[in-house]
């Protein structure tokens, strides 16, 4: 199956981190080095772009409204509908040549978001969560390369994990009430040959969707068994995340980053593998 190009804007260098609001039936993602976080209408093909005055990794809807980010430098709440931006906790000022990356709510309502080096070559990454009661965040793993995809099992009993540069996911029991995690194995060992695992998304089978950057794909895989069951083939050569949306939640979006004679590079496409996706949990709910 190949996914069809729907929207590029033509300044966008790293698009990232794509959200799908069903109240809005808007898709939020963001561009982390324009700083900007972007709101696509797919059946109108129109984005608003918020500048944001600095890197930004990625968003998760918050229940009350708006959007929780994980900035260059820490977390914050935004509100689109004002352009209001407010700092909420500085995270990792103390190292400056760190950023967040790939964040998402998990079904408790915690943000979670990890860090990476803007040039990563060292383990200087650590995975975080924000705590909607204490609004405050806690590191839960660290010595991470890329801290990248996110998702939770349908009875939240697990959590899935990617760290680009292992070319792994992990498996991690799950405690809703808590956070806490426990290490449970290595459910997928990627072959390098696919490209860079990158964001991951979960559809309502419990298969994980995740994008391979510098591999033009995006590739869905049983984690209990290790099989590739499904290909999604992308015009651009980066994909970088993807999430379901639509009305039917069976329409997978997939972000993508420029490339240079690329010219689907930082597009956004979307494809109807013919299953269905799981809404995202709700900061705060």
């Amino acid at each position: 199956m190949k996914a069809e190009s729907i929207f590029k804007h033509p300044n966008t260098l790293l698009g990232e981190g794509p959200v799908w609001d069903q109240q809005r039936q808007s898709l939020w993602w963001v561009d982390i080095e324009q700083g900007t976080l972007n709101e696509l209408k797919p059946n109108i093909k129109s984005n608003r772009v918020f500048k944001l005055g600095q890197m930004v990794g990625s968003a998760a809807l918050k229940a009350q409204g708006g959007l929780i980010l994980a900035l260059q430098n820490g977390f914050a709440s935004f509100d689109p509908d004002h352009n209001l931006l407010e700092m909420l906790e500085s995270v990792e000022s103390d190292l400056p040549a760190n950023r967040f990356n790939d964040g998402k709510c998990d079904p408790a309502g915690r943000f979670w978001a990890g860090t990476m080096e803007i040039d990563p070559i060292n383990p200087a990454g650590n995975l975080y969560f924000f705590c909607p009661n204490r609004m405050k965040s806690e590191k839960k793993l660290d010595n991470i390369y890329i801290s990248n995809g996110l998702a939770w099992t349908k009875d939240h009993s697990l959590m899935y994990y990617i760290d680009s540069l292992t070319y792994k996911v992990k498996g991690y029991r799950y405690a809703k009430k808590t956070g806490e995690i426990k290490f449970q194995r290595d459910v997928l060992t990627l072959d390098k040959s696919l490209g860079i695992p990158d964001g991951m998304t979960i559809d309502e089978n419990n298969n994980l969707w995740i994008a391979f950057y510098d591999g033009a794909k995006v590739c869905c895989f049983n984690p209990l068994t290790g099989v590739l069951l499904d290909q999604i083939d992308v015009a651009a050569q980066r994909p970088t995340s993807c999430t379901f949306g639509g009305t039917n939640l069976d329409t997978l979006y997939i972000t993508t980053a420029a490339k240079e004679n690329d010219p689907f590079g930082g597009a956004i496409f979307a494809a109807k593998p013919g299953v269905r996706g799981l809404l995202p949990h709700f900061f705060g709910a």
